[in-house]
């Protein structure tokens, strides 16, 4: 776009968004610089829900149960899995049913070579050092497992 070009305009300009109350954002390096790079989606949307949720400090108080009802998930496994795998990537701190979503790293994914932040202790723990698809599969076994033994677990109870 050239500088005398005009900016975009709104489709809906009666409806431009205004801050009333709170205000919270996502930093564009989360997408731009790739923190998001293999993450998976519930991991992503722990994340950006926890970022609207949070006070100025990045601080959120919501619990477990509101956080589970809100991203649909049905496991207490899951939200701890996406909650460790974003404490293990530098992006939340987790403490006492405490969240805080923390200043992104100043290296990123896709910085040049030259960027080499040393990674934290928990994060040389993190599953985030396995291929994608190889973690994925290992959720999505957790989770299936999960279902067949509440599955078993129901049908013997119907069975009695």
């Amino acid at each position: 776009m050239k500088m005398s070009e005009s900016r975009p305009q709104p489709p809906r300009p009666d409806r431009r968004r205004s801050i009333r109350g709170s205000f919270s954002w996502i930093d564009h390096r989360f997408l731009r610089e790739g923190f998001d790079q293999g993450l998976t989606r519930l991991e992503k949307l722990l994340y950006f829900v926890l970022v609207a949720v949070s006070n100025r400090d990045g601080v959120s108080f919501y619990s477990d149960a509101r956080l589970a009802e809100l991203l649909d998930i049905r496991f207490p496994q899951e939200l701890d899995g996406a909650r460790k795998e974003l404490v293990a990537r530098d992006l939340i701190a987790y403490e006492g049913g405490i969240y805080q979503v923390l200043d992104l790293p100043a290296c990123s994914p896709r910085k040049a070579p030259g960027c080499s932040a040393p990674l934290p202790d928990h994060a040389l723990r993190s599953s985030s050092s396995l291929p994608r698809i190889r973690k994925t599969a290992l959720r999505d076994a957790a989770s299936d497992l999960e279902s067949v033994k509440q599955l078993l677990e129901r049908w013997g109870r119907s069975r009695t």
